[in-house]
């Protein structure tokens, strides 16, 4: 008989803590996989974190251009040459040679590199949500190979009861104790059995192509995958979780987004200030050969005025920032609550196949064959009892299954993993 006995797995990956499936339907090429080594595989061949890495040396790059002041300039001016009259040729010509330097008003400079340092904050933040999304993903992967592999043996098991049946009835059509008809049935139900057993084999070939796309693979190269799915694991309180949520990666990202708005704007209300360009040089007067000094300085005109609509448009942009992250906050809220029951009601159902249903329907098919071969049951009864143990044990590894994908999302949403703080 097809057996799940629970075994302990311990938490693995930085915000997973989930179990794996039951034993090893098929054999593949390759050394086993656990969850671990899957997202280990991830984190050092996936091209998405290579994408991530990249562009953090951007974000980098912009600070330090950021920090950088303003160049000076090196002029080199002529006049009153190529004329007329006196002016004809370069005899007459002006030559000046001068340097000038912007001098920034007050908090421009500082302005802008808190400006791209808070561009890199949030550009670190979204990478990061964008890990914690393709960890979340290859865990879900993973449970859905290892449920996959769970089915696939279930069916294994089917089928050798089906055999196991044809030869019986066989046994008795041949001692003429059962009608033909009864030989029919049962070869019919042994190619259903058959049938769903090649069904389970394509969909866990299709369960180990997806696992290995999600860990930056073309192909599966692993044996079977490890572990036990029918773990459950202590849960916490709503109110836990809810405090996890506030000091999530998604609320931090949130205060990423609301401090770059509000750097704009102090950037912005800097550059209203007024920047003074200063310039000296040396002048050389073509007609009596001589050279004097040059000074200069020049202030742009209306720069406040011209500075207003930016500064009232970065505080929109920071006001508008900070109303949409309090309103995603409480879409996030309500979203973590929605996912709590459908855990709590996953791992109800879940522990009601576990513990009640499946041992009933194990009990149910061995008291049905025992009293049908001794001929108190038809094999019809017998039949229904074998469906029945079949779809119980199925839906326990969907249930099981479901509880672990409710898990997930709930460690993807809050950054960490259920922790064991109330036992049960």
């Amino acid at each position: 008989m097809f057996r799940i006995s629970p075994r302990a797995l311990p938490a693995l990956g930085l915000f997973v803590s989930l179990a794996a499936a039951a034993s090893e339907p098929a054999v593949f090429a390759g050394p086993p996989l656990t969850l671990a080594a899957a997202l280990q595989r991830a984190e050092t061949q996936h091209p998405a974190f290579g994408q991530w890495r990249a562009a953090g040396l951007a974000a980098a790059s912009r600070v330090s251009q950021a920090g950088l002041r303003p160049a000076p300039e090196l002029h080199l001016a002529a006049e009153n040459l190529l004329g007329s009259g006196p002016y004809r040729g370069a005899q007459g010509a002006e030559t000046t040679l001068s340097f000038s330097q912007l001098v920034e008003a007050s908090g421009q400079r500082s302005g802008r590199i808190d400006t791209a340092r808070a561009e890199q904050a949030l550009q670190a933040g979204e990478a990061g949500l964008a890990a914690l999304d393709l960890r979340a993903e290859l865990a879900r992967r993973y449970v859905h190979l290892l449920s996959d592999q769970a089915q696939l043996e279930i069916t294994h098991e089917a089928t050798a009861l089906a055999e196991e049946t044809l030869r019986e009835v066989e046994r008795r059509v041949a001692a003429a104790r059962s009608p033909l008809a009864e030989r029919s049935r049962a070869r019919i139900a042994l190619e259903r059995a058959r049938l769903a057993e090649e069904h389970a084999e394509h969909e866990l070939l299709s369960s180990r192509r997806h696992l290995a796309a999600a860990m930056g693979q073309q192909e599966p190269d692993f044996g079977s995958a490890q572990g036990d799915l029918l773990q459950r694991y202590p849960t916490v309180g709503f109110e836990v979780l809810l405090a996890r949520l506030q000091a999530s990666p998604q609320a931090l990202q949130y205060a990423s987004e609301n401090r770059l708005r509000e750097s704009e704007l102090r950037l912005q209300q800097a550059r209203a200030g007024r920047s003074l360009t200063l310039g000296a040089g040396v002048r050389r007067l073509g007609e009596t050969d001589d050279t004097a000094l040059l000074f200069s300085a020049s202030l742009p005109l209306g720069q406040a005025a011209r500075a207003e609509p930016l500064i009232a448009e970065a505080q929109a942009r920071r006001d508008q920032g900070e109303a949409a992250s309090r309103s995603a906050m409480l879409k996030l809220q309500a979203q973590l609550y929605e996912l709590f029951q459908e855990l709590n009601h996953a791992r109800t159902e879940f522990e009601a196949q576990r513990d009640r249903i499946v041992p009933a329907a194990d009990e149910a098919l061995r008291q049905t064959r025992h009293a049908w071969e001794r001929g108190r049951y038809s094999l019809l009864e017998l039949r229904d009892a074998h469906g029945e143990w079949t779809a119980q044990r199925r839906r326990l590894i969907e249930a099981a299954a479901e509880y672990q994908g409710y898990l997930i999302e709930i460690q993807r949403l809050t950054g960490q993993p259920v922790g064991a703080v109330q036992k049960d």
